[in-house]
């Protein structure tokens, strides 16, 4: 699924009308970066879209300019999404973006390197980082916790941004905290990996998607059909472009290219498939970040 197509031409997509018109809304990380290497591609332009990407600060903010009609699709994460299904909200998810793989995971638990923690029973009594305590890491902590025979009710959970992570465990004002890429890779940093608590919850899953409202996608059939082909095209061109998306990836984040180029790259998914929404779903639900259960296909557009 995730491979990539060694001579790629853009997707052919025939539109007898002028130029479509979309509002994409997406923000400046990595599982969301598709319109971005779209646009900077010239896929757009040959499909005939006239597309206007506008940047958040976070999908979640995206989320809502969607359900408030200031954006035609918006990128997301599957908890939002299914949130916003069992509360009402009319929104699909028309195709998927970044992804966890177990074989190149680019976020993971860390403790400093001067800690005697080895397992998740050393974690007991303990504090634990996240960025996000109602989010797929604190899930994921959870879960792995669980299947280390830790109840999670045992570790006092704290939110923290990636950037204050490593210091805090220099200073053992955390005893573990999720972090991201650049320490994955960096080993002149005081921390190390503890575990990969995402793989937990499966060995893929998707970590991005992209929804809109049902009612504008009955509306545009047609042109939400041609973007979805944009969407799983510049996946393809993505998973086997690291090196050119490394440099658009650098543009937009204000990154130098070659420190991302040395990171650990997540792949893009080409296709939308339950098998990998159902997981991360089930496991919202267990972890009670979800009221009911939902099933992936409720929320797919086909």
């Amino acid at each position: 699924m995730l491979g990539a197509t060694a001579a790629f031409g853009a997707p052919r997509i025939g539109l007898a009308q002028p130029a479509a018109a979309i509002r994409i809304g997406t923000t400046g990380a990595e599982p969301y970066l598709q319109p971005y290497f779209a646009q900077d591609q010239g896929y757009f332009t040959r499909a005939g879209l006239n597309v206007d990407v506008q940047s958040f600060a976070n999908a979640g903010i995206a989320l809502q300019a969607v359900v408030g009609g200031a954006l035609d699709i918006g990128c997301a994460n599957l908890i939002q999404v299914a949130n916003g299904f069992n509360r009402g909200v009319d929104m699909a998810i028309v195709a998927a973006g970044g992804m966890y793989a177990a074989n190149t995971p680019t976020i993971g638990l860390y403790v400093a390197k001067t800690s005697t923690i080895r397992a998740a029973k050393d974690l007991e009594g303990q504090t634990i980082s996240v960025t996000n305590l109602r989010g797929t890491e604190g899930i994921a902590v959870s879960e792995w916790l669980k299947r280390g025979g830790v109840s999670p009710d045992k570790v006092k959970f704290f939110e923290l941004p990636f950037p204050e992570v490593a210091p805090a465990l220099v200073r053992g004002t955390i005893a573990a905290g999720i972090d991201g890429p650049t320490f994955v890779t960096d080993p002149s940093t005081p921390v190390r990996v503890l575990a990969d608590p995402y793989a937990a919850i499966a060995p893929m899953f998707y970590t991005a998607v992209w929804c809109a409202h049902r009612q504008y996608l009955a509306q545009n059939a047609a042109l939400i059909r041609s973007l979805v082909n944009i969407f799983n095209a510049t996946s393809r061109w993505a998973n086997g472009h690291h090196n050119e998306s490394a440099a658009i990836m650098g543009r937009i984040l204000k990154v130098d290219a070659a420190e991302i180029r040395s990171m650990v790259r997540i792949p893009f998914a080409t296709s939308l498939e339950a098998r990998y929404a159902q997981p991360l779903l089930d496991a919202a639900y267990t972890y009670k970040l979800l009221e009911r259960p939902v099933a992936a296909s409720d929320i797919f557009w086909s």
